[in-house]
């Protein structure tokens, strides 16, 4: 401070070589006092995370459900709305639970659901009675045996077994096309069945 005023006291009397060095001293103080002002009022930088929560279409949010038709031994069947990747669990949930004539054994609660499927509950002894045949003679290619599978045209022990083993790796058949993706089916032995058989 002291050096200030002596400083200002010099250029004041009339020293040349001194005022210049007050007025670059000053013209110092004044860029550092700019800078320190231009940090303090910047605004933040951006942390690279963003919300967005506004400005989703009606379609992308309408692929946020999926619908399945639960019936059978449920103790409210119908149509429900679920989130995309909800399992059989949450549409049984949703159903207000199984009756208690209810065979949870014929259904996987794991297993991930699909939109626009209907889910069959079936009653306890239903299954061992009908066996992996559906009414009207049609063969279930989710519940029915490698014997079964066998009386469909073009199916014989091997593809059965393989049907079978497709079947519980991925928690059964969503559409009859599925068994497309079952090695060894192709359009043609698929043709030759697809009316004979039901989910």
């Amino acid at each position: 401070m002291d050096w200030l005023k002596t400083q200002l006291i010099s250029a004041l009397s009339g020293d040349q070589k001194v005022s210049r060095q007050l007025l670059l001293s000053l013209a110092a103080l004044v860029a550092v006092a700019s800078l320190v002002l231009v940090a303090i009022n910047r605004p933040e930088a951006p942390t690279g995370e963003f919300e967005i929560t506004e400005g989703l279409n009606e379609a992308e949010s309408i692929e946020q459900f999926l619908y399945v038709h639960i019936v059978g031994e449920i103790k409210s069947p119908g149509m429900y709305q679920l989130p995309l990747g909800a399992r059989l669990v949450d549409a049984v949930f949703a159903a207000g639970g199984l009756t208690a004539d209810a065979d949870n054994s014929s259904v996987n609660l794991a297993r991930e659901l699909s939109d626009g499927e209907q889910i069959v509950v079936y009653k306890l002894g239903a299954v061992a009675e009908a066996g992996g045949s559906a009414p009207g003679g049609l063969i279930s290619i989710n519940r029915g045996t490698a014997e079964q599978l066998e009386e469909l045209p073009g199916i014989g022990p091997a593809l059965s077994s393989r049907i079978i083993a497709y079947r519980d790796a991925n928690g059964g058949f969503k559409t009859k096309e599925d068994l497309l993706n079952v090695s060894g089916i192709g359009d043609s032995i698929f043709a030759g069945f697809i009316d004979l058989i039901t989910l």
